[in-house]
């Protein structure tokens, strides 16, 4: 199976369970890997056949900052959802939402959380 990839989407959004991370915003980065048949526009040498990346940021973008969320669970498996819906070859999708600012008394890089999804 071939892939589609878009690492580090940088996206300024509220999200989370605080309500001073509504107020505050922070950034998130997000990775997206799309499972899919290429070989049309392997053969063809078109865009036909093909996730358009700036289609798919479009979606990603949407999909994160139509609606607050509290959980990034909820926000990635929108993100999966939205792929599914706008890109008819897409098999399966893996979203990545990182959260380097996580309101935690802690030193660390980022936190993550990661879903994989198969289209039904």
């Amino acid at each position: 199976m071939d892939k589609v990839v878009l690492k580090d989407l940088s996206i300024f959004a509220r999200h989370g369970l605080f309500e001073e991370e509504a107020e505050l915003g922070q950034r998130f980065f997000i990775d997206v890997e799309i499972s899919a048949d290429l070989s049309h526009a392997e053969a063809q040498d078109t865009p036909e056949g093909t996730v358009n990346w700036a289609d798919l940021v479009e979606t990603v973008t949407a999909a994160f900052t139509e609606t607050r969320y509290k959980m990034v669970e909820a926000a990635a498996d929108s993100i999966a959802a939205a792929i599914f819906r706008r890109f008819p070859i897409a098999r399966r999708t893996r979203v990545e939402i990182r959260k380097p600012s996580a309101p935690i008394e802690a030193i660390f890089a980022y936190t993550a959380v990661i879903v994989e999804r198969e289209r039904p």
